[in-house]
């Protein structure tokens, strides 16, 4: 099965294409610049050096976030196009599923948190068994404080650039330790694609939107 994924729900930007399970080419970019600038060439530029074309793709994949809005938005616009002009598959996983996946820990219990900028974060709580990773806790958006004032007081991974940014308090906790990785998730959405946490191309965007935010707060009577 050829896999075309990508990731654009952070900077931290990977496109990757895999076949048989093999990853063939990847790319990886750590930029500010916007995706739309930068995805599809690199897209065109693995295509150029690889024996098969977005025709010959079985399976479109991207992160489904949370993350960027409007990084999100770029991701996904561009593999469901793709998926519907070759008429194959499109398929999504969350982040927060990629991360806690990409640890590659089993039976224990793993607490992906991401940055969500405006002093929150993104996390899940999940315990990976066999090929599935079991939703311990859903996905939330809230302060640092109050995520992890809300995470069982056992032994526990963290993983993500939340924990990462937030390793003093973590580490206050001697039961609690953060998994260090890279955090380019392009390779192991591929890889989920087969697992039962693959999910439709839906964004999950956790944290309202500001369009969003806008119309409660004129719809709202205090207003």
């Amino acid at each position: 099965m050829r896999i075309l994924a990508v990731d654009t729900s952070s900077e931290r930007g990977s496109v990757c294409v895999v076949d048989s399970g093999e990853v063939l080419g990847e790319i990886r970019l750590a930029s500010s610049i916007q995706h739309s600038d930068r995805l599809f060439r690199s897209i065109g530029f693995l295509l150029e050096y690889l024996p098969f074309q977005l025709s010959d793709v079985d399976v479109f994949a991207a992160a489904l976030g949370p993350g960027s809005f409007t990084g999100l938005r770029v991701g996904l616009a561009a593999i469901e196009g793709f998926a519907a002009a070759h008429c194959s598959r499109g398929a999504g996983v969350t982040t927060l599923e990629a991360l806690a996946w990409k640890t590659k820990i089993r039976d224990a219990l793993i607490a992906p948190t991401i940055d969500a900028r405006r002093g929150e974060v993104y996390g899940a709580l999940y315990r990976r068994t066999g090929d599935t990773l079991v939703e311990e806790h859903p996905a939330v958006v809230l302060k640092p404080a109050e995520w992890f004032a809300c995470l069982p007081g056992q032994p526990l991974i963290l993983c993500g650039d939340g924990a990462v940014r937030y390793r003093s308090v973590i580490e206050e906790r001697p039961e609690w330790r953060i998994h260090s990785m890279h955090l380019y998730l392009a390779s192991t959405i591929a890889e989920l694609v087969a697992t039962p946490n693959c999910r439709p191309l839906k964004p999950l965007y956790v944290r309202k939107t500001d369009a969003e935010i806008a119309r409660e707060s004129i719809a709202s009577p205090n207003s």
